[in-house]
C-alpha cells in the first residue's frame, strides 16, 4: 500500500499544486489545469488525467468557499477530456458503446432543451445536456482504454485513490473537525454533506466488490479488510440512512440472485411488501431497539424536509407532465420558490432522482432514461450475477437524492465506472464472447 503513494508521488504533487493554486488564486486554475492536462496528454498520462477528473469532482462537491474554483474548472476539465478523445480516437479503439443504449434519451433531452431556448436557465440547460451526453462517452472509454493498456493494476490504483479520499476525511476530522463536519456535527469528510459522503462510500463499496469479484488476487486479505472497514466506518460516521439501507439491499439481493434470477425477482416482490409494512412503523421499531437518536427518527416522518419538496415538485409536474423543460429546470424552479419552501421547512432541491427527471424531462424522458437503465443491467446480467443486486441498490439511492440527474459529480463518475465494469465483456476476465456492449470497431479515417 505504501508503494502506491511512493510510485504515484508525482500525481499527488500535481493535485496538491492544483488545490493550493485554486485556494490562493482560483481564476488561475482555468489556465493552469488545462495547460497541465495537455502536458500530461503529451506524456501519455491518461490514468493521471482520469484520476485528476475525479479529484476535481470531489472538490466541486465541497461547500467550502475556498474550493469554489472547482465548480467551474470541472466544466473545463470534461471538455478537455472530450477534446483528447475525439481528436485521438485511434488510441481509444475499439470504442466502448455503452452510450448507444441511451441515445433515445439523449435525443429527447435535446428536444426538451430546445423547448426552453428562450428561458433564463437555458445556458445551464445546454451545458448540462452536453455534459450528460459526453460523460456517457468519455468515462466508459477512458476506463476500457486504461484497462486495455494497464490491466488490473489500473483498477488497483483507482481503488487506492478512492481509499485515500476516505482516509483524508478521517485526518480532517482530527486536525480540522469544522471542515470535516457540518453545523450539526454530522461527519461529511471531504464531500459537501454527510449524505453525499454516504453515497460516495456506497459507490466505492460497489466498485471494490465488483473488482474483487473480477480479480480475486488483486488485493491481499489485509488490504481488503482495511478497505471495507474504512468504507463502513465512513458511512456509520455520516449517519446516512440511505447508504446503510442501500448496502443492506445489495447484500440481500446478491444472496438471492446467487441462487437463481427467478428466486431473486420473487424475493424482490416479497421484500417490497415487507418494506412497506416496516416503513409504516419504522420510527417505533428503531426507538424500541435504541437506535432512534442515530437514525434521527424525528426526521423520518417528514423525510428530513424531503416530503415537502416532493409534494411541491409533484404539484408543478402536472403542468409539464409528458414533456419537461430540460436539465436544470428543477434547480431554476426550486430557486424561484426558495422563500416559500423555507417557510414550509425545506431548503435545497428535490432530493429525488425520479421526480427531478420527471420535472426536467417529463414522463416520456423519465421512461426513456429508465428503459435504457434497465436494458443496460439486463444485458450486464449475462456478465455478472451481481447486476440486478447493483441495480436495485442504486435505484434505492436515487429515491432520496437527485444525483442520477447530474453528470458532473463524483457520484455520477462512480456510477458510470460501475456501469462500465459490469457491462463490458472486455473487462470481465470470466467472460468470453461478445454482446452489444462489447467493444465494436469504429470507422476511422486513415
Amino acid at each position: 500500500m505504501l508503494d502506491y503513494y511512493k510510485d504515484n508521488s508525482q500525481l499527488f504533487l500535481l493535485l496538491t499544486i492544483w488545490l493550493i493554486v485554486g485556494i490562493v488564486a482560483g481564476p488561475i486554475t482555468y489556465a493552469l489545469i488545462p495547460m497541465t492536462m495537455f502536458l500530461m496528454k503529451r506524456q501519455g498520462m491518461f490514468e493521471e488525467l482520469f484520476i485528476g477528473y475525479l479529484f476535481i469532482l470531489i472538490l466541486s462537491d465541497s461547500l467550502e468557499n475556498h474550493l469554489i474554483f472547482a465548480k467551474g474548472v470541472k466544466n473545463v476539465y470534461i471538455s478537455t477530456l472530450a477534446i483528447f478523445m475525439f481528436f485521438d480516437l485511434k488510441s481509444f479503439y475499439p470504442f466502448n458503446n455503452l452510450y448507444k443504449i441511451y441515445i433515445p434519451f439523449f435525443l429527447f433531452a435535446i428536444i426538451t432543451m430546445l423547448t426552453s431556448i428562450s428561458d433564463p436557465f437555458i445556458a445551464v440547460c445546454i451545458q448540462k445536456t452536453i455534459s450528460f451526453i459526453i460523460s456517457f462517452m468519455i468515462i466508459p472509454n477512458f476506463v476500457t482504454k486504461l484497462y486495455r493498456e494497464k490491466g488490473e493494476q489500473f483498477f488497483k490504483r483507482l481503488v487506492y485513490f478512492l481509499f485515500t479520499t476516505l482516509i483524508t476525511g478521517f485526518i480532517l476530522k482530527v486536525i480540522a473537525p469544522g471542515v470535516a463536519s457540518i453545523g450539526t456535527g454530522r461527519y461529511r469528510g471531504v464531500l459537501g454533506n454527510p449524505n453525499g459522503l454516504g453515497l460516495y462510500a456506497f459507490f466505492t463499496f460497489i466498485v471494490l466488490f465488483v473488482i474483487i469479484d473480477y480479480f480475486p488476487k488483486i488485493f491481499n486479505k489485509y488490504e481488503i479488510s482495511i478497505f471495507y472497514l474504512t468504507i463502513f466506518l465512513s458511512i456509520l460516521l455520516t449517519g446516512s440512512r440511505n447508504a446503510i439501507i442501500s448496502i443492506l439491499i445489495f447484500y440481500m439481493f446478491q444472496r438471492f440472485f446467487k441462487i437463481s434470477p427467478f428466486f431473486g425477482f420473487i424475493m424482490s416482490i416479497v421484500i417490497v411488501v415487507i418494506a412497506e409494512i416496516i416503513s409504516s412503523n419504522l420510527s417505533s421499531i428503531l426507538t424500541r431497539f435504541g437506535l432512534g437518536q442515530y437514525f434521527r427518527v424525528k426526521t423520518l416522518d417528514d423525510g428530513s424536509g424531503r416530503y415537502i419538496a416532493w409534494a411541491f415538485a409533484w404539484k408543478h409536474i402536472q403542468q409539464n407532465y409528458f414533456v419537461g423543460k430540460g436539465f436544470s429546470y428543477d434547480e431554476y424552479y426550486m430557486r424561484q420558490h426558495y422563500g416559500e419552501l423555507e417557510k414550509l421547512g425545506h431548503q435545497g432541491g428535490i432530493h429525488n432522482s425520479y421526480l427531478t427527471f420527471w420535472m426536467d424531462q417529463g414522463l416520456i424522458g423519465l421512461l426513456l432514461y429508465f428503459r435504457s437503465f434497465f436494458i443496460m443491467f439486463l444485458r450486464a446480467a449475462h456478465n455478472t450475477k451481481f447486476a440486478f443486486p447493483i441495480m436495485f441498490s442504486i435505484a434505492f439511492t436515487a429515491f432520496f437524492e437527485s444525483w442520477l440527474v447530474g453528470s458532473l459529480s463524483a457520484y455520477a463518475f462512480l456510477a458510470l465506472l460501475i456501469f462500465t465494469l459490469i457491462s463490458s465483456d472486455e473487462i470481465n476476465p470470466n467472460i468470453s464472447g461478445t454482446n452489444i456492449l462489447q467493444m465494436e470497431p469504429l470507422a476511422l479515417s486513415e
